[in-house]
């Protein structure tokens, strides 16, 4: 079956495995979902009493991920650790069933332009689709964006809180083994800043649902591509970081 194939905007049938009937608990959501893509972070954030752990859990197509909520903004629910396009479009669709109306994402990203450094911030404009998820929600030629209204915001944001970034194409993939040099240095040419495993499906995901979405990265490793250099995820060099651009996204969420 070719890759045109996947996507079918004709297609209006009810779909088989519905977003809606996979939380039993049918719980509703509140409309500002703040997606990390990266475990056992919130609870840092729970210890410092910015967020709680809700009893219920959202459950969805694949698995099911803690709530947390904000104890100053009710209109914020948070979820971590949906690893990989198809769970995370997974978990984000059962939330959208369940009452959410935005995405905010903050994702891990490889750095693929050599000018960047661990702990950097990325803010990607359009993502290359390499992953398969996207393409049951677009067609192949359609761009995986953030929405216009959501970008321009978080600019403003990153911008009045002084938080240097970097904006620009990333590119996301379902293959980190097949990430050769050759793949890399092509991105390079392209001008690719980073490369994660879910952005693009999420922006693609949204696209479909007309559901607003924004997203930022903050780059967790840096690829040496001379063959010289093992390959190294250090996570303590952006920790700090990290913790920045989710304050930073918390705030944003409240002007919405």
């Amino acid at each position: 079956m070719s890759r045109e194939k996947w996507f079918n905007p004709k297609d209006k049938s009810q779909c088989v495995i519905r977003p809606e009937l996979q939380d039993k608990t049918a719980l509703h959501l509140p409309p500002n979902l703040l997606v990390i893509f990266s475990q056992n972070f919130l609870k840092n954030f729970v210890k410092s009493n910015v967020l709680y752990q809700d009893s219920d859990l959202l459950q969805f197509f694949g698995g099911e991920s803690i709530l947390y909520k904000s104890h100053s903004n009710s209109d914020l629910v948070a979820i971590e650790g949906a690893i990989s396009a198809p769970i995370g479009v997974s978990a984000i669709q059962t939330a959208v069933s369940r009452g959410v109306k935005r995405i905010f994402v903050l994702g891990l990203c490889g750095a693929v332009d050599s000018s960047l450094h661990v702990g950097d911030i990325v803010l990607p404009t359009l993502c290359e689709r390499e992953e398969g998820t996207s393409f049951h929600y677009l067609p192949p030629e359609a761009a995986a964006s953030p929405n216009y209204d959501m970008l321009q915001s978080l600019t403003k944001h990153l911008i009045k809180y002084n938080l240097p970034y970097r904006a620009g194409k990333t590119v996301s993939t379902d293959a980190p083994y097949r990430q050769t040099i050759e793949t890399e240095l092509t991105w390079r040419k392209d001008g690719i800043l980073g490369v994660d495993m879910e952005m693009s499906a999420v922006f693609a995901l949204c696209e479909y649902l007309t559901i607003p979405a924004v997203g930022l990265f903050v780059v967790s490793d840096a690829h040496d591509l001379t063959e010289k250099m093992d390959w190294v995820w250090n996570k303590k060099l952006f920790e700090e970081n990290l913790d920045k651009v989710f304050t930073l996204l918390l705030q944003m969420t409240t002007h919405f």
